[in-house]
């Protein structure tokens, strides 16, 4: 009878599992561990429905969709689902209950007879009172770092760098005057201060993405007043205004967020004032350059490779209508979710006249 039920156990696993996300599961993952039949059954009901009860409530409270990365991620130019979820690794962090989750998207192109892998992924896996919930990775891999208190910011320090203090207060004095221009109280931010954009993605879980490598320098501004900085500095302007815009503008079109954000902070790691110099010597060289062209503030279009010229141009642009019209006919913009071209509609540009107040601007002209 014990013999029955054992089968009958085994079979209801096995089609739970081919019901669920995970497309395959590697022969390293021991498959008869109690608690790695718990993850994997967790694992997969997670992946069906990205639902946040799987996840520890103290990372819904910091972090908000501690998950985020994940959404959308079987997606690429091959399909919406084109790239499935393999489970690799379910590997021991030495503590009892509580072992690595590590995850490959991988897709297969029929045409070309190949896998292709869009990302690895880790999480922690935790049994609290008898049910597996997931972690992220970086409240794992952060557990040694070096935690700083100065003022409204707590910085969370890698081992592989030295904390600057002058950088330190440079970043008050940024946030001052950012509060000052947004008209709010500076609040808490947890910053996270890494060496460069390969350790920013595995603070986020990431043995492996596609943008680990294309930059060395970046970082990101995260949901709750988080900054993961790979600049190598404790100094990052330019996703410390991301925080306040989130906050005050929810909706703020990117192209408006990413230029007010240039405005103040630069872009990677040089300020706003060498990047319009550099603005400057690129519209010098490219006398045909239409902004109209180039709304997509993400445009990969780099100028001598340490200018995002949409960022630039888009910071200009704020600077422009501030010194015309004011900040709150701005905030007006940003409030609305307006977009870029009907922005400028706001502000009386158009194809006749953007291209050439720009050039005034900047006194090309």
């Amino acid at each position: 009878m014990n013999f029955f039920f054992a089968i009958i156990f085994v079979l209801l696993f096995q089609f739970s599992y081919s019901q669920s996300k995970i497309k395959s599961i590697s022969p390293s993952v021991d498959q008869k561990d109690s608690l790695n039949i718990q993850i994997i059954e967790t694992l997969g009901k997670f992946l069906e429905t990205q639902s946040s009860k799987f996840w520890i409530e103290s990372d819904i409270k910091m972090f908000k969709f501690p998950y985020h990365e994940l959404i959308g991620i079987e997606s690429g130019k091959m399909g919406s689902n084109f790239y499935q979820p393999s489970l690799m690794e379910i590997i021991s962090t030495g503590e009892d209950d509580k072992k690595i989750v590590k995850v490959a998207y991988i897709g297969y192109n029929e045409e070309t007879e190949s896998n292709l892998i869009k990302a690895i992924y880790n999480m922690i896996a935790v049994k609290i009172d008898g049910k597996i919930f997931f972690s992220k990775y970086i409240n794992y891999v952060t557990k040694d770092w070096r935690i700083k208190n100065e003022d409204n910011l707590k910085y969370y320090i890698s081992p592989t760098k030295n904390f600057s203090h002058d950088e330190v207060e440079r970043q008050k004095a940024d946030i001052k005057l950012l509060s000052e221009f947004f008209g709010v109280e500076k609040f808490p931010i947890f910053y996270y201060s890494a060496v460069s954009p390969e350790e920013v993605f595995k603070l986020k879980g990431f043995d492996y993405h596609p943008m680990m490598y294309t930059s060395d320098s970046g970082g990101f501004a995260e949901d709750y007043n988080i900054i993961i900085s790979g600049n190598n500095s404790e100094y990052y302007t330019h996703e410390v205004v991301h925080l306040y815009t989130s906050k005050l503008f929810p909706g703020i079109n990117s192209y408006f967020d990413e230029g007010i954000a240039t405005y103040f902070g630069g872009s990677g790691k040089f300020d706003y004032q060498w990047q319009k110099e550099k603005l400057k010597k690129f519209l010098t060289e490219n006398p045909d350059f239409d902004v109209l062209k180039h709304l997509n503030v993400y445009e990969r279009l780099y100028f001598e490779k340490e200018t995002p010229v949409p960022y630039v141009v888009s910071a200009v642009i704020c600077e422009m209508i501030i010194a015309e019209f004011g900040r709150e006919r701005l905030f007006t913009v940003f409030r609305n979710g307006t977009s870029a071209e009907d922005g400028f509609k706001v502000f009386n540009l158009n194809k006749n006249n953007v291209n050439s107040k720009l050039r005034r601007f900047l006194t090309l002209d």
